[in-house]
């Protein structure tokens, strides 16, 4: 009887300590690799969702100043408003464009009024699609990116310009869009405009 029962002997209380204690190594070891995974992960989808903004910006700058027309408005207040300005403190960008005709039915106007603004470290398009304006126009708006910092540069005259007033310039020949952002540092675009 006493073979048998030192066969069926179970584990020591140590021997069950020292597995316990491997097990939790290797579950902290586990939980580590998982943690530095899922973080890697997040700052991924987030630089990832910065590109696809900057990359919409882009794209909405580049066809607004390649649509963009010299034709001035008149404001809520019937004060004329030239067809392109821009460098006017949280104002960056103001233009007339023409719109593409998609439809043969289409009622609406060829034309509409574009607005860059920088608020609070936002950038905001607005889109109005009748020009000459009163009290009661709505508008667009639609937030862009995060940024840091931007600066916008204007050619024309042979040189470049913080500011423009289409005073008696016309359109400027290019716009320099400097974009400073978090995690992405600083890129700088150059746009051609509409002649």
């Amino acid at each position: 009887m006493n073979s048998k029962a030192g066969s069926s002997r179970g584990f020591t209380l140590l021997e069950i300590l020292i597995a316990m204690a491997v097990f939790a190594i290797m579950a902290a070891m586990a939980y580590a690799g998982l943690s530095a995974v899922l973080d890697a992960r997040a700052g991924t989808e987030k630089r990832s969702d910065s590109i696809a903004e900057l990359q919409q910006t882009m794209y909405l700058l580049n066809e607004d100043l390649a649509q963009a027309l010299p034709r001035s408005i008149r404001d809520e207040f019937g004060s004329e408003q030239s067809a392109f300005s821009g460098g006017n403190g949280e104002e960056l960008l103001t233009l007339t464009r023409s719109v593409p005709d998609w439809s043969q039915l289409s009622m609406h106007s060829q034309l509409q009024r574009i607005s860059y603004r920088l608020e609070n470290g936002v950038l905001y398009r607005q889109v109005w699609t009748v020009l000459d304006r009163t009290q009661q126009t709505q508008f667009h708006r639609k937030k862009l990116l995060n940024v840091t910092a931007l600066e916008l540069r204007f050619y024309g005259g042979d040189e470049w310009h913080p500011h423009w007033s289409a005073e008696g310039a016309g359109m400027p020949g290019a716009v320099e869009a400097n974009f400073s952002l978090a995690g992405l540092g600083d890129i700088r675009r150059l746009f051609l405009v509409r002649e």
